[in-house]
């Protein structure tokens, strides 16, 4: 699968100059607060004098500044649909399902031994997100769950979308991306629209490469059941 390759920056901490400037943003928050709430002079000193306090909210402030970053790679286009795929034996594989793909099948699928049949699998109802921000495949999914294994679907279940929903597949040559698992190896299978009909191939989940959000690539994954239900 293609895509660009983006330079990611590896700093954790903030340069000297950054630093500076938190620090007096720091500063005027504090100030601003202490102005609006009227705190007596031992109460704010008191503050000042445990400093653990104010690591720890900014600690806080920054976990939730990343966490909705993360978040914001996908956005959920699919919220009042109901999309259905049924219960399945689990026979079919991508790398024999030519009459599905008929503009290509990567020859990776029998080369990383994607070539064979999966689990039988009851109905599912799944949801398709669109990127919106830059990611890589780690990152893509595990915005959705840390829990890889509720976001495979089998090959089988695979093929049945591409034939059902084909207008939810991602249109002007992009790719909607699907996770699915041989073994104890995740893979992310990418397929695309063209001229002549689909195309799909096969990439490892691991892989680095970062996809761009601004192409709008699409995920399709089974639908999670909110935690308590």
């Amino acid at each position: 699968m293609e895509g660009k390759n983006m330079e990611k920056s590896s700093q954790n901490t903030p340069s000297f100059g950054q630093g500076l400037e938190l620090s007096q943003i720091a500063i005027k928050a504090i100030a601003s607060a202490a102005k609006k709430n009227n705190p007596s002079d031992d109460f704010l000193q008191k503050i000042v004098g445990k400093p653990g306090v104010i690591f720890e909210f900014f600690e806080r402030l920054l976990a939730e500044a990343i966490e909705a970053k993360k978040n914001s790679i996908l956005s959920l286009i699919s919220g009042n649909e109901k999309l259905m795929i049924e219960a399945s034996d689990g026979k079919d594989y991508i790398f024999d399902a030519k009459r599905t793909f008929k503009s290509g099948i990567d020859p990776d699928f029998k080369n990383r031994g994607l070539n064979k049949s999966g689990p039988a699998t009851e109905e599912i109802l799944v949801d398709v997100n669109e990127m919106t921000g830059d990611g890589t495949f780690v990152q893509i999914f595990t915005t959705l769950s840390s829990d890889l294994e509720k976001l495979v679907m089998t090959q089988a279940q695979i093929i049945r979308f591409c034939e059902k929903y084909p207008t939810w597949l991602r249109q002007e040559g992009y790719a909607t991306f699907f996770l699915t698992k041989v073994g104890n190896e995740y893979f992310v299978v990418g397929v695309n629209v063209n001229y002549v009909g689909l195309v799909v191939g096969v990439d490892r989940l691991g892989g680095g490469h970062v996809w761009v959000g601004g192409y709008r690539h699409r995920v399709v994954s089974p639908q999670l059941i909110p935690s308590g239900n």
